[in-house]
């Protein structure tokens, strides 16, 4: 194993090369990110301009992001296991005294996690979303180790209380959290992932803490292409050709576009933590003729509603001590159950009808 890590062992002495750098802070976690590419910077400042009002963090840590060529390719990469619906050859990993290294097979890059001065190294100028989500991943440690757990779930808050939108991918979570931002009382708080955590918020009160995740809504054409609002972000040419794929075909193209909240939503609709109050399960369909509803679950007797929700760490999760976890692992429904003992949860079924579900989840916002 040592002989086949001897061309990753000299990142550490790149280090000195990178001369610029950027402070990202998100809620009490700061991150420095240094890099030997200032555009990368300018590039990360600005995707992550909604997060740089607060000033104040009592965490902070520094990451490094190395632009050079791709290493790493002829190592026999032990592969990470994908989720019961993925397919294909996606990443792989070799763990090294103090950490991890992870490798994108379709990009080359090459990630080193660990507890300080993690770093990424590649063609990462033309990978701004793998940095992106290394970044990210920080977040989600810092949060993992305290005790939260993991949810796959897009959500909105309305001063404070949070709605989370939970289903499997191409669910259509991000539809309709997008969807429902059109209530200018609403406020973006994560697109995919959701932190959450059952705390007491007074003496005689608990709650469960939601913390959304520092990241751009990523969505396909789909949701652009019916969307007043959002369309514009397709060039006509693209509007042209989309208008002709039928609607089943359309639902499942994977092309993703960046929709930047502040652009498109206004100033100061971004928040990053609130109290969990609901969470709704998308439990619809493309082909039913059902009509849209929702109805009140009672975990107790429905657990099994809530499995769209859970989600494993994945490989970059690095506990406190600095052990990695099974790469299989996830935490149980029951556990989740747990955790949502003071959130009301509902399932959306029937036939998927946008504008039915925001009429219904605006009863919701009153009840």
């Amino acid at each position: 194993m040592i002989k086949t890590l001897l061309n990753l062992s000299h990142v550490d002495e790149g280090l000195t090369h990178c001369v610029h750098d950027i402070r990202l802070t998100f809620a009490e976690l700061s991150i420095t990110v240094h890099s030997n590419e200032a555009m990368l910077l300018a590039a990360l400042a600005d995707y992550y301009r909604s997060y740089l009002k607060t000033k104040t963090s009592t965490t902070s840590l520094d990451l490094y992001v190395i632009e050079q060529s791709v290493i790493g390719d002829d190592l026999d990469w032990l592969e990470v296991p994908r989720e019961a619906d993925k397919q294909g050859r996606k990443e792989g990993f070799l763990d090294v005294v103090d950490g991890r290294w992870i490798k994108k097979f379709k990009t080359g890059m090459a990630f080193l996690q660990r507890r300080e001065k993690a770093i990424a190294v590649g063609p990462c100028v033309t990978n701004l979303a793998q940095i992106i989500n290394f970044i990210n991943n920080q977040f989600l440690n810092h949060y993992l180790r305290q005790g939260f757990t993991l949810g796959h779930a897009s959500a909105f808050s309305v001063k404070g209380d949070v709605t989370a939108i939970a289903a499997g991918s191409g669910g259509g979570k991000s539809t309709l959290m997008l969807r429902c931002l059109e209530n200018a009382e609403r406020d973006f708080l994560t697109n995919d992932r959701l932190l959450l955590k059952k705390t007491e918020l007074k003496k005689t009160e608990q709650g469960t803490s939601a913390i959304g995740l520092a990241k751009l809504p990523r969505v396909n054409p789909g949701t652009l292409l019916h969307s007043d609002r959002l369309r514009h972000i397709l060039p006509e040419s693209r509007q042209d050709v989309l208008c002709q794929i039928p609607r089943n075909e359309l639902w499942s193209l994977e092309e993703k576009y960046d929709v930047q909240i502040e652009d498109n939503y206004g100033e100061n609709r971004v928040q990053l933590a609130g109290n969990l109050a609901r969470l709704i399960m998308l439990d619809w369909s493309l082909d039913s003729s059902e009509p849209t509803q929702i109805e009140r679950v009672n975990l107790l007797q429905q657990a099994d509603v809530i499995e769209g929700l859970r989600k494993r760490p994945g490989p970059f999760y690095q506990d406190q001590d600095g052990a990695f976890a099974d790469l299989t692992a996830i935490d149980s429904v029951t556990h989740y159950v747990s955790e949502l003992d003071n959130v009301a949860v509902y399932r959306l079924t029937g036939k998927i009808d946008f504008d039915r579900a925001y009429d219904l989840i605006a009863t919701l916002d009153h009840s």
